[in-house]
């Protein structure tokens, strides 16, 4: 690839990502600002688990219609749709409506992020390089996308500390996506990337032959486990600020909340360097290691003393941690490479990917809740932490799997 092709097909994944980051974080303000969702919108950890796994059942209904749509319809198109929708919905939510309201609110995000952008965006890098570089296309996504979350966290983190009420400040940094969202939409009515190269068969009628060899392959398999237990360890970073705050370390919530953001900074550094490492040695085998340290994690976690002298821990722990957990969601869409699948139905297969990988979306809040409900608040995230370690174990099989079979389709190949 010659140096501007290059320049420009990096361009196109910032855009990309740039746009992802403002559609996908939304959902998931709660790893900064739970406390103050609860209190702002008058919910309960119960509700809240409630709107998280409403966004997590839109989305799961969506992965399958999504696949096919982004089959069919430009990436651009449905990235311009996505914004405008989002900046739609992010008003409504500015204004602090009813529990009743926020669940529409939440499955609409579903249906917005998944069911028009999610495949056509993975669809859309994939596309973009050859095999030998798809640990780092994949994992420049990934790691764009936390730099620009990040700088919006950080960005909404210093807007809610101007305003005396965490309502006022939830508020405005709902405003923030909401501008953001809307101007960027605009932008990119104007824009004209390159089209990723497909194949002349790629807009062809899909028919049933085709979909079973997405479901027969063991390999499609064996990535849904492995997605599925990487998003384990990824809620393990979503609840790790409030275990500071209220865990037993006696952590106020502004230091919290800086906890949290560090540990956003650590998705751009995380992605790149997986993606570096996973063309190097091969992104299955480092799945594999990704996750056995994603096990020591969570069980130090599960097994530490949390009282007031083991605070300054966390912040020692919270960039390895972070930086694994990143890790892992970065390199991960790379091992579509190691599955046989036609081009031109490679966005259903990363919807019937998604649809089991991003399951726990729909299950983990209500496994939180239910521990929070039934034990106090410290037992309650040690006994979170130990079961995300647990799913750790069965994703490091998982990749361990893909590894070998991969060896021996490679060993095949060369004979």
């Amino acid at each position: 690839m010659m140096n501007r092709e290059r320049v420009a097909t990096y361009a196109q994944i910032m855009i990309i990502a740039l746009a992802a980051s403002v559609i996908y974080s939304a959902p998931y303000l709660r790893q900064l600002f739970k406390t103050s969702l609860l209190e702002a919108f008058s919910l309960t950890e119960a509700q809240l688990g409630n709107l998280s796994s409403t966004y997590a059942l839109a989305c799961l209904i969506c992965y399958i219609p999504g696949g096919w749509l982004a089959d069919r319809v430009e990436a651009r198109k449905l990235l311009i749709i996505a914004l405008f929708a989002s900046a739609a919905s992010y008003a409504w939510y500015a204004t602090i409506p009813s529990y009743e309201e926020l669940l529409v609110i939440y499955a609409s995000w579903g249906v917005i992020g998944v069911g028009i952008l999610w495949a056509a965006m993975f669809k859309q890098v994939r596309l973009l390089g050859s095999g030998d570089e798809q640990g780092r296309m994949f994992g420049s996504l990934e790691g764009a996308r936390g730099l620009f979350e990040a700088i919006l966290l950080t960005v909404g983190s210093f807007i809610f500390g101007l305003f005396a009420t965490r309502e006022l400040g939830m508020i405005n940094v709902i405003i923030l996506y909401t501008v953001c969202s809307a101007t960027l939409g605009v932008v990119l009515m104007f824009w004209r990337p390159k089209v990723a190269v497909e194949s002349s068969g790629e807009r062809e009628k899909i028919r049933w032959p085709d979909l079973l060899i997405i479901v027969r392959q063991p390999s499609i398999w064996l990535l849904c486990i492995i997605l599925s237990a990487l998003y384990h360890v990824f809620w393990a970073t979503i609840e790790f600020p409030s275990f500071a705050e209220t865990g037993g370390f006696e952590m106020t919530l502004s230091a919290a909340t800086a906890l949290g953001a560090a540990k956003l900074w650590m998705r751009f550094p995380g992605g790149i360097l997986a993606g570096m490492l996973g063309d190097r040695m091969g992104n299955p085998l480092l799945m594999v290691w990704l996750f056995l340290l994603s096990i020591f994690s969570c069980l130090y976690l599960a097994l530490m003393p949390t009282t007031p002298g083991w605070a300054w821990t966390l912040w020692v722990f919270i960039f390895p941690f972070a930086l694994l957990a990143y890790g892992l969601r970065g390199v991960f869409w790379a091992l579509l490479y190691n599955c046989p699948i036609p081009t031109r139905v490679l966005g259903t297969a990363i919807g019937v990917v998604s649809i089991i990988g991003y399951s726990p979306d729909a299950y983990v809040p209500q496994v939180a809740a239910w521990l929070h409900t039934h034990y106090d608040t410290t037992t309650a995230y040690k006994g979170f932490f130990a079961y995300v370690a647990a799913v750790s174990a069965a994703g490091m099989v998982a990749s361990w799997m893909l590894y070998r079979l991969t060896s021996r389709h490679s060993s095949g190949v060369n004979l």
